[in-house]
């Protein structure tokens, strides 16, 4: 049997971090076992589809570094098309076969009808909604007459009694479900369009799905599949329902949650690198079982076995992400590291007002500490900002150690203002010799010349901190330092 996976989103929103870790793992259990990783648009609930979801969901799935073999812009394949507003016809095909052989009937109930069918329910205390079948109990005759007069329908599946489903969960282990459970259900609405209920078995079988891995929330579905199955006499894939995604506090991630970026597009616009996030996200409720977090696609395809899956959810840690991002961006080449920072940059500052060169040694200093692109432009701040107040550690620090300061502060004015070879070589000699004509050295004199210089108790190297801030600037600075 070939392995053949499918990852199927709705349009009804763009690419978040659950719906890429059900693609990822999709994906790489195909590529591991030499199958096909397919992407089927299930877009009928088409009054909440964005106009652009499709080309979100597609545009950062490839973005994340996913080849996909099959959808809705490949060609050659024979199981398509693969979105699902291209396929109500063949949804009403095998809906009208359930009819013929009395599975499934007309319902011509309206709102109203079922509304009021809710509430005596609800009066009731039934514990949850169910169709009482009543029009699986019109005689032939009514519905002919029905359909003539064109009545409105919808199609409905008859759940069979006391029916025991079981699957075998790749991830939970055996699942049983009972369909007395579950009422006859709407197939086909009254507009034509398949629920997804029907469409996703009618999909998955045509499409030669072998194995179906989603989010648990699926998994309150899978007995209404199963009936779906069963009367057609197809066997089902085998299912995997996935554990859900916390955030740091031990709750289930939602989209409403303001305390992280939900979406790849978000992560991509930050400049967190595709590389880190495939890797990442892999490891949110999957356990490679080796003693490290850092795995290549091509690692993570080689190693990638489903019994690995936790049961247990897996925590969207920021702080892991952070680490595995900074991680990926200081083991880039020179070139792609400028790239990826570049576009922050002339966003937020004159490009133009330092040469080329500058901004690039600049740049390339914080390298090994970037955590993601946008972050580039808080840490050059000090940089291209005047500085005219000192922070609140600056000041005390100053103040604590006076007398020092003013002798480092005014050696260093002295010798820097002399200095005509503007160099990291030449700056770093001055220091000496203010260390050597003052007697003081370490913390003291190295805090100082940087508080004076930069406002800041903390930075990059400091005779390159120097060199980039440049004569002028330094010379400023000093002039208007008051403690």
């Amino acid at each position: 049997m070939e392995i053949r996976v499918r990852y199927a989103p709705s349009p009804t929103g763009y690419l978040h971090i659950g719906g890429a870790r059900t693609a990822i793992f999709n994906y790489l259990f195909a590529k591991h076992n030499n199958g096909k990783f397919i992407v089927r648009i299930e877009d009928t609930d088409i009054a909440r589809n964005v106009a652009d979801g499709i080309a979100s969901q597609l545009n950062n799935l490839r973005w994340l570094g996913l080849e996909i073999d099959e959808t809705i812009d490949t060609k050659g394949s024979k199981y398509g098309p693969y979105q699902q507003t291209e396929r109500l016809d063949i949804y009403r095909h095998y809906a009208n076969k359930l009819i013929d052989e009395n599975h499934a009937y007309h319902c011509f109930c309206t709102p109203k009808i079922l509304e009021a069918m809710k509430k005596t329910q609800e009066k009731a205390k039934v514990p949850a909604f169910k169709y009482d079948g009543r029009c699986a109990k019109l005689s032939p005759s009514e519905v002919n007459k029905k359909l003539q007069s064109k009545v409105a329908f919808a199609i409905r599946l008859k759940s069979p009694k006391h029916r025991t489903f079981i699957i075998n969960d790749i991830v939970r282990g055996e699942v049983s479900f009972n369909s007395k459970d579950i009422g006859d259900f709407v197939i086909i609405k009254t507009n034509g369009i398949a629920t997804y209920n029907f469409a996703v078995v009618i999909d998955d079988y045509l499409m030669k799905i072998s194995h179906v891995f989603r989010g648990a929330e699926h998994l309150s579905n899978t007995p209404r599949q199963l009936i779906v199955y069963d009367y057609f006499k197809w066997s089902a894939p085998k299912f995997g329902h996935l554990t859900l995604i916390t955030n740091q506090e031990g709750k289930k991630l939602s989209k409403r949650d303001g305390s992280l970026m939900q979406f790849i597009e978000q992560y991509r616009n930050e400049g967190y690198l595709p590389e880190a996030l495939f890797n990442f996200i892999s490891l949110l409720g999957w356990n490679p079982h080796e003693e490290r977090e850092i795995f290549s696609k091509a690692e993570l395809i080689k190693i990638f076995n489903s019994d690995y899956f936790s049961k247990s959810p897996g925590m969207f840690d920021i702080k892991k992400l952070l680490w595995v991002n900074n991680h990926y961006i200081k083991e880039l080449p020179e070139a792609k590291y400028l790239d990826l920072v570049t576009p922050f940059v002339k966003k937020a500052y004159d490009w133009n007002s330092r040469p080329e060169t500058w901004w690039k040694e600049l740049l390339l200093i914080y390298q090994k500490q970037l955590m993601y692109g946008a972050e580039i432009t808080q840490l050059i701040k000090f940089f291209l900002e005047d500085k005219t107040t000192l922070t609140k550690d600056s000041q005390e620090f100053l103040k604590n150690n006076s007398t020092s300061s003013q002798l480092v502060i005014k050696a260093f004015s002295q010798k820097i203002n002399q200095l005509d070879d503007w160099n990291e070589e030449k700056i770093h000699d001055v220091i000496n010799q203010v260390k050597s004509e003052t007697k003081i050295s370490g913390k003291l004199l190295f805090m100082t010349i940087r508080i004076a210089c930069s406002r800041q108790t903390s930075g990059p190297e400091l005779p390159k901190t120097i060199k980039l801030l440049g004569k002028k600037n330094i010379l400023t600075n000093i002039k208007d330092l008051k403690f």
